[in-house]
């Protein structure tokens, strides 16, 4: 059972420019007074039945105020990198450089990162973030989502296929990854698939004119109670599979 929290942070009003956005006003200085809305995430509670201790997280909220609040926040490659740091230098801004980049966006995943390290190490691994929303205003916010790891192979099929090609003929073979069972399927150049197994048929006479035998009845007396079965009268399956099979 999984149980999720959620935590608004204030993180104060922020300035950036998105440098890349040269068709729009986006790429000047502008802000916002950010907010932060944090999914905490557990499989058990604590021993108060919360899943994360909120009253706990004041730390946090200081590591985040001091990224963001009456901060000008500039992506680490920012072509004016080097003016932004001469404003912080004479006293003008304080700048905060990240590498990752910046946007509503971008700051999801940094917050997302940050907190679910500290929440990580103040529970004992116990409770991880799920998500963080990053909202400019009441229009405008984006999201960030922990990255789940998972096997795409084991999760979708048992089988892994291999593909071999020779000049005359192309392979395909489908291994049960649970056994040792293989199937092999070939196809000759120009020709459909074809199995390993085949069957003669005598092309001298038509199929039509082939005489089929019908059996005599079953003269054998019923298979006594308590006789052993696979033995003197073969093995019954359902749907007949393996009828009149006999094994030792």
């Amino acid at each position: 059972m999984t149980f999720t929290s959620n935590k608004v942070f204030n993180l104060g009003s922020a300035a950036f420019r998105q440098w890349r956005a040269t068709h729009s006003h986006c790429q000047y200085i502008h802000g916002y007074n950010l907010t932060a809305n944090i999914t905490f995430e557990a499989d058990h509670l604590d021993e108060r039945n919360w899943c994360a201790d909120f009253g706990g997280l004041k730390d946090l909220k200081v590591m985040l105020q001091h990224t963001f609040d009456h901060k000008l926040v500039i992506a680490g490659d920012d072509p004016q990198l080097e003016l932004f740091k001469t404003l912080d230098t004479v006293g003008v801004a304080q700048v905060v450089i990240l590498q990752g980049g910046v946007g509503c966006e971008r700051f999801a995943e940094y917050v997302l990162k940050t907190a679910d390290n500290f929440i990580d190490e103040a529970t004992d691994s116990r409770v991880r973030v799920k998500s963080v929303q990053i909202n400019e205003h009441d229009s405008n916010f984006a999201t960030c989502y922990r990255q789940i790891e998972m096997d795409p192979i084991a999760e979708l099929t048992p089988y892994a296929a291999s593909f071999t090609q020779t000049d005359a003929s192309q392979s395909v073979v489908l291994e049960d990854v649970h056994s040792s069972v293989s199937t092999t399927l070939t196809q000759p150049e120009d020709e459909p698939y074809t199995s390993e197994v085949s069957h003669a048929v005598d092309e001298t006479e038509p199929l039509a004119d082939t005489p089929v035998p019908i059996p005599a009845p079953s003269t054998a007396p019923p298979n006594p109670i308590g006789a052993p079965v696979g033995k003197a009268n073969g093995t019954k399956t359902k749907g007949g599979w393996f009828d009149g099979t006999t094994w030792g």
